[in-house]
């Protein structure tokens, strides 16, 4: 019998599969690029989002994220442990007990879904094991999943293999590439069925078994001729899984720090200033600072910087300008598959990027020229004959001439009676007369006068 309440068909025209891959730990990073993923699925009308996962795990929060926006995806999800040998510990156990459709490759692993602290070790708190092991399980039991193996896999560890999750009801297929198991897929349906208690179950049933009840049904036949579309990571992605990456978010916060004491303490050389970005990406990190808000933050940052630039032209704060404008580039796009052709997405990131490396290496060059300028001795007005030798014309005592740069200067001793013809070294000048001393000059202590 069908339903008696009319039921939400979600047939499409489009046959397409959209593929995406967690290979790393899982992060806030994770967390949005696989909305990016199902966004992307629910603009092409794709039926199915398989997520190949290897992975050790991930922060808890990230991890319940992705959970939920599995749960409330319009598109079903299969979480596929893949490639071959491939594991999904942890936190990819969560996910892969909370997908609509589980699944193995040969030789793959789940479990040991104990959560541990930031210093690695095990948590026994029970309050932190406990809400952990209810969430494993009650995403389990409203995916028809075996609850008890759902809560071992926290409170015990628990390891299994394909062929013992399979036996055990924590997967529904075992498949060792995705067209294996696509055409698994294409003999079922996936429906949502109400127990009598009004607690909703999600069922994966045959194509032709009809003798359920269901308020919404996903029909997989043909899955397997499905053309398959394969998720680009865009610059975001891969600039977040950098900042997000535990050891890269405490190296930028120290380093960060760090520079902006130096710079605070020597300005002028751009310590501060890259001190400063550091830690702007740090609170991104640490998600004091959303993604959004980060992206207006180092955009208007940019241009502030630059519009200093042409104010002032030291070339330091141009080109930490130039840099936040990249770093806002980065996290404009999610991926090139999003809203817009991909050429497209392509051609304005690639733009984007391109300016903002122009004008980087531009006011790099100029940073480069200012400090040479820094270095370089004068070469003209007062600073410039300090230090330089030239020979007495007449005797000094203390007052006489002397012949410097090729011409006779007038010249005050200032380590008392010097002899003509010998040489001197220009300490200064006083007006146009030049003040000097021979090289060599030593304290007789007991006239207290400067003798050869």
């Amino acid at each position: 019998m069908l339903a008696a309440q009319l039921p939400i068909s979600l047939a499409v025209n489009d046959n397409r599969v959209l593929v995406a891959k967690i290979d790393s730990d899982i992060t806030a990073a994770t967390t949005g690029m696989v909305s990016d993923v199902l966004s992307l699925a629910s603009s092409m009308s794709a039926r199915l989002v398989v997520i190949e996962v290897d992975t050790p795990g991930g922060e808890v929060n990230a991890v319940r994220s992705i959970m939920g926006f599995f749960e409330s995806s319009q598109t079903p999800v299969c979480v596929y442990v893949s490639p071959v040998g491939a594991a999904a510990w942890s936190g990819g156990t969560y996910l892969l007990v909370s997908s609509h459709i589980a699944a193995m490759a040969s030789g793959t692993s789940i479990g040991s879904a104990q959560p541990i602290s930031s210093a690695g070790q095990l948590i026994n708190d029970t309050k932190h094991v406990n809400a952990l092991a209810a969430l494993m399980v009650n995403h389990a039991e409203f995916h028809g999943r075996n609850a008890t193996a759902a809560e071992r896999f926290v409170r015990q560890n628990l390891n299994l293999g394909p062929v013992d999750a399979l036996r055990y009801g924590a997967v529904e297929f075992i498949a060792d590439d995705l067209r294996s198991l696509l055409g698994k897929i294409s003999e079922k349906v996936l429906v949502k069925t109400e127990t009598a208690e009004g607690v909703g179950r999600w069922r994966l049933a045959n194509i032709y078994d009809s003798n359920y009840e269901y308020s919404l049904r996903y029909d997989f036949t043909d899955l397997d001729r499905a053309e398959v579309v394969y998720y680009t990571p865009g610059v975001q992605t891969m600039f977040l899984q950098i900042v997000f990456n535990p050891l890269a978010s405490s190296l930028m916060f120290v380093v960060g720090f760090a520079l902006l004491l130096t710079g605070l303490h020597a300005p002028g050389w751009g310590a501060e200033l890259a001190g400063g970005i550091l830690l702007l990406l740090s609170l991104l990190a640490f998600q004091v600072v959303g993604i959004e808000p980060m992206i207006v933050l180092l955009f208007t940052v940019g241009l502030a910087l630059i519009v200093a630039e042409l104010k002032t032209h030291i070339g330091v704060l141009g080109l930490g300008g130039v840099i936040c404008l990249i770093f806002s580039s980065f996290l404009l796009f999610p991926s090139p598959q999003w809203l817009i052709a991909p050429e497209v997405s392509y051609g304005i990131r690639n733009t984007l990027v391109t300016m903002s490396l122009a004008l980087s290496a531009f006011f790099a060059a100029l940073v480069w020229k200012v400090a040479q300028a820094r270095r370089l001795k004068v070469k003209t007005g007062y600073e410039s004959i300090a230090g330089q030798k030239g020979i007495t014309v007449t005797k000094l005592a203390p007052e006489g001439e002397v012949r410097f740069q090729g011409e006779n200067w007038r010249a005050h001793s200032t380590v008392g009676i010097v002899e003509k013809g010998v040489e001197v070294i220009v300490e200064g000048r006083d007006g146009l007369k030049l003040l000097v001393k021979p090289p060599s000059m030593q304290l007789d202590p007991q006239t207290k006068m400067k003798v050869n």
